[in-house]
């Protein structure tokens, strides 16, 4: 930022006057402190403001369960790690993968890891077997009598006391199938509702990721398409040239320039003031020498008017007549010295207008940034085509990124997916109503029998009379026995097929979650994948095109998880050296090179011609230096008369108050005419004295260092002029170097800026990490859980109908009516029994 020239002028002129006062010193460093501040921040005053990088807007990811369900969950967890507590089996993996032939070697590893599944399917393959088996045979042993087939009871003592336990134990065994049963509806209806949920649970994740690939693109055109506002800002200032490297040179300049200029411009107003004074001086002598004659006059005519009254005043007036004596004039302003030749020799200088040619070097040297625009247009028009190739060279940049190129194909992938999502995943829930409605029967199975528990346990409970003989119970009470044993004959008949279905529903599910969701949650999974070859295609260097860097998906994946850049996440840097392309020391050099060039030579401008300079040499030989005025310093410090007018007047016109008439009315008037002529010179002649005094002591004070001041002012002026011819060159090219610098920092923080969005901020891969983070949560915590819980509770339940059957059938015995019947004889202490046939 550059000061305006007049305020320059004033500034230079300010310090002058005030230079050799106390005050002068304060506000001359306040004042110097103000320019040097101004000119610091010509460079600063503009900056790159560079907008963030545009950032998407995701859909929710799905939420992991939540619930009064997770206890249920965190059940099926705990015993499927107490069935599998193996860790993830690395070795039969790798070996699995790359020959399929040596597992037969190594099937003694494959058993030790899944023996706890292992186990598990002995005991559901026997129940499968045995089950059958026992309820054919349960059944012809109590079509023979036996097994409690025949309709007789002992009776004893405790046989209320072993009803109740049994009842109670039933009720406590039913109430556990029950909450089973209740477990499996839950599930049942939870799996229905992650298969509907999951679709649009997909969808929006599978959107989340083209979004996310969208951005990339976006991102780092936003980050390229910046490089435009610093070609901006550099191309404006090339423009505008003039305002800020041509106004750095002359204020550079200014320095040395504006002080010499300032003092000749004093200079030719000291001469036009003086050439004024001069003339002030001589008219003010003029006229004080009339006044000296009219007063003189005046004088003389009073003086003789008092002499001839005090003469014929006789005695009484003889000893005033020394008073006439006070009436002498004492100045005589005739002293005062020619100044005709001085005049005339001033009038000629200021004819010859010295102050217009200083302002004539004053407008030659503020025209200096006009010039160095002028001197450098073509320079300039060739480093505006150098910036504009640092701005393609940055755009450059977009065509050679990486995984640019990978994601057309991984958008073509992810196209496929939504597709087959869309094509399958209608007949997916559509086969998951014909699930749903399998559950409902399974669960219903459950729920049949324990109905018939709680329904015998009721009607048996309510309507049994304990002192009543079995053979006369109620037909409620009998009702109840044989839910009881309804509810057994549905067990024997459903729970092998139910064993079946849990055996290859948990088999299924428990190793899914036991090698799939399981090392997730542990953060295993990509591990597993990477060292043991699992999936033999998937190479993620490969597939993004990275053809230098060795990428694992695993430290990828945690990566994503801390939100980090794509290019910290992929570690770009080892295929992408991003330091060659934003390196832009090569146009940079271009752009100095071509600015060396810039030639502006200021050797022409002349602050002062020779016309000026002779006109402040004539100055000093108008002989105003010589002029003397000590005689009439002398008379202008003297009064006008020996004594005062006034107070001869007064002495007058008391010397009237002791003389009689017509002597007194006479020294009355001559009193009166001194009066008015003291008036008249005091009002006339007084201000003229004081005037010429002023006019004289000011001339006298410019004139004392007229040489001095005059032999200095030339002696800057030809300072000045030197350094314009000697180095002006070397002053252009230190504010050129620092103009220069100035517009390449614009560069330099666009690359810093740049570095930090690509290398930090851009393509934040957090979306990637909760994509998988979301089809985990679809896959194990919606669907694999649930269709876990829901095996989980049919097991359960189908394993509690063996103690049910023993239960129910030892306690139907006590509520159904029985065809024989133990009875007490009264005479008899004997105990007989008497059989009775209805």
């Amino acid at each position: 930022m550059s000061l305006p020239h007049s305020f320059s002028v004033s500034v230079m002129a300010f310090h002058r006057h005030i230079a050799h006062s106390r005050l002068g010193l304060f506000v001359f460093a306040t004042l110097t402190c103000f320019q040097l501040s101004a000119t610091l921040q010509s460079c600063g005053r503009k900056q790159n403001n560079f907008s963030s990088i545009p950032e998407a807007q995701y859909s929710s990811n799905p939420c992991p369960t939540s619930g009064v369900i997770l206890v249920l969950y965190h059940m099926v967890h705990i015993f499927l790690d107490m069935v599998q507590p193996n860790p993830f089996p690395t070795d039969i993996i790798k070996i699995l993968v790359q020959n399929t032939t040596e597992i037969q070697h190594n099937y003694i590893k494959v058993l030790k890891y899944e023996v706890g599944f292992i186990v598990c399917a002995a005991i559901g393959i026997l129940f499968f077997l045995l089950m059958p088996l026992v309820g054919v045979c349960f059944c012809c042993c109590r079509c023979c009598g036996n097994c409690g087939g025949k309709m007789y009871q002992k009776q004893t003592e405790s046989m209320n006391c072993k009803r109740r336990t049994l009842a109670t134990i039933l009720l406590l065994v039913t109430t556990v199938i029950l909450a089973g049963s209740v477990c499996m509806f839950v599930s049942n209806e939870k799996v229905t509702e992650s298969f509907q949920a999951s679709g649009n649970s997909l969808e929006n994740t599978l959107g989340n990721l083209k979004t996310y690939l969208d951005t990339i693109p976006k991102q780092i055109r936003a980050v390229t398409d910046a490089s435009t506002i610093p070609v901006h800002n550099i191309t404006a200032n090339l423009d505008n040239m003039g305002s800020s490297l041509g106004e750095a040179v002359r204020e550079k300049l200014g320095e040395a320039i504006y002080p010499a200029l300032n003092s000749a411009s004093q200079l030719a107003q000291d001469i036009h003031q003086m050439s004024d004074r001069l003339v002030l001086i001589n008219s003010t002598a003029g006229r004080l020498l009339h006044q000296q004659e009219v007063l003189e006059q005046n004088l003389t005519a009073i003086r003789q008017e008092i002499n001839s009254t005090l003469n014929q005043c006789g005695s009484q007036c003889s000893n005033s007549l020394g008073l006439v004596k006070g009436l002498d004039l004492l100045v005589n302003f005739s002293m005062v010295p020619s100044m005709d030749k001085e005049i005339e020799a001033m009038k000629l200088l200021v004819n010859a207008n010295l102050y217009s040619i200083v302002q004539k070097g004053y407008k030659v040297f503020n025209d200096t940034p006009a010039l160095l625009v002028n001197q450098s247009a073509s320079t300039v028009s060739e480093m505006k085509k150098s910036t504009m190739d640092i701005e393609k060279q940055i755009q450059h940049i977009t065509q050679e990124f990486p995984i640019l190129t990978a994601l057309t194909s991984v958008n073509s992938e992810l196209n496929k997916i939504n597709s087959s999502i869309n094509k399958y995943l209608p007949e997916v829930q559509k086969g998951d109503k014909y699930r749903w409605f399998v559950g409902i029967v399974l669960s219903s199975i459950i729920l049949l029998i324990v109905l018939c528990n709680y329904l015998g346990l009721l009607l048996g409970t309510m309507y049994l009379k304990p002192n009543v003989n079995p053979i006369e119970r109620s037909s409620a009470s009998t009702c109840g026995g044989n839910l009881f044993m309804a509810g057994v004959g549905f067990s024997f008949i459903f729970s092998w097929l139910l064993m079946l279905l849990v055996f290859i529903m948990f088999f299924v599910g428990g190793n899914i979650y036991s090698l799939a969701c399981k090392p997730w949650y542990n953060d295993e999974l990509f591990q597993v994948i990477e060292t043991s070859g699992l999936i033999a295609d998937l190479n993620l260097s490969q597939s993004l095109g990275l053809k230098n860097t060795k990428l694992s998906i695993n430290s990828a994946y945690k990566s994503c998880m801390n939100n980090t850049s794509v290019w910290k996440a992929l570690d770009l840097a080892q295929d992408f050296n991003l330091d060659e392309y934003l390196n832009l020391s090569k146009y940079t050099g271009d752009i100095s090179s071509k600015f060396d060039k810039i030639n502006v030579s200021l050797s022409g401008i002349t602050l002062l011609d020779d016309k000026g300079k002779k006109i402040m040499k004539d100055f000093l030989n108008t002989g105003i230096d010589d002029l003397n005025f000590t005689s009439i310093s002398e008379q202008l410090g003297k009064p006008l008369v020996q004594t005062e007018l006034h107070i001869t007047a007064e002495k007058l016109q008391n010397l009237s108050k002791m003389v009689p008439d017509p002597f007194k009315t006479a020294l009355n008037k001559e009193a009166a005419s001194l009066k008015k002529l003291n008036n008249w010179a005091q009002s006339n002649m007084v201000p003229n004295m004081e005037s010429l005094k002023e006019n004289i002591q000011d001339l006298q004070a410019n004139t004392s260092q007229l040489e001095v001041i005059v032999n200095n002012t030339l002696s800057k002026i030809d300072s000045a002029q030197t350094l314009l011819r000697t180095k002006s060159s070397d002053i252009i090219k230190n504010e050129s170097k620092i103009f220069l610098d100035c517009q390449l920092d614009y560069f330099s923080s666009y690359v810093s800026w740049t570095k930090i969005m690509i290398t930090e901020n851009l393509a934040r891969c957090k979306p990637v990490a909760d994509v998988l983070n979301s089809t985990a949560t679809i896959a194990c915590s919606y669907i694999l859980d649930s269709l876990n819980a829901f095996c989980f509770s049919l097991g359960w339940s189908t394993i509690f109908l063996i103690p049910s059957i023993i239960f129910a059938v030892k306690l139907a015995k006590f509520y159904r009516r029985m065809t024989t019947a133990d009875v007490y004889e009264n005479d008899d202490p004997q105990l007989e029994m008497r059989t009775l046939h209805k």
